[in-house]
């Protein structure tokens, strides 16, 4: 298993607490988006970019991601990053979807303070959110 690196781990938080209602705005309500809808979110957004495998992770099925890694030759394990993020972040669901955000756990101790599961932290809460909490591939 690799750990998480907390520059990571504040990436995705953001990934989090932004891209839900971002992406809902440009590609409507979805389970699941394209790596390039992420990507072009993830940029129009001026959000970090070099984590992006991170929220392809989170925000894809295994098909594209693993489609989008072998077209630009990274080699990047989806089901090692979803249980490492469910670990960190959805109580040990590696099953989560943009759907499940009321599950999050910041409890590493990130900068959040908002959404069901949260422990702590300045987190505002953002769409799908409402509660209090803490916020190598």
């Amino acid at each position: 298993m690799v750990f998480l690196r907390n520059s990571e781990k504040k990436t995705i938080q953001s990934y989090i607490k932004k891209l839900p209602s971002l992406l809902e705005k440009d590609y409507g309500k979805a389970k699941y988006y394209t790596p390039m809808e992420i990507r072009s979110t993830i940029v129009s957004n001026n959000l970090c970019v070099e984590d992006l495998r991170f929220a392809i992770a989170i925000f894809s099925n295994q098909k594209n991601f693993e489609s989008y890694h072998q077209e630009i030759g990274e080699n990047c394990d989806y089901e090692s990053m979803r249980k490492e993020i469910g670990d960190t972040f959805f109580n040990g669901n590696s099953q989560f979807s943009v759907l499940d955000f009321s599950y999050v756990s910041f409890d590493f101790g990130g900068d959040f303070d908002g959404g069901a599961g949260f422990s702590g932290g300045d987190f505002d809460g953002g769409a799908g959110f409402s509660g209090g909490g803490d916020g190598g591939y």
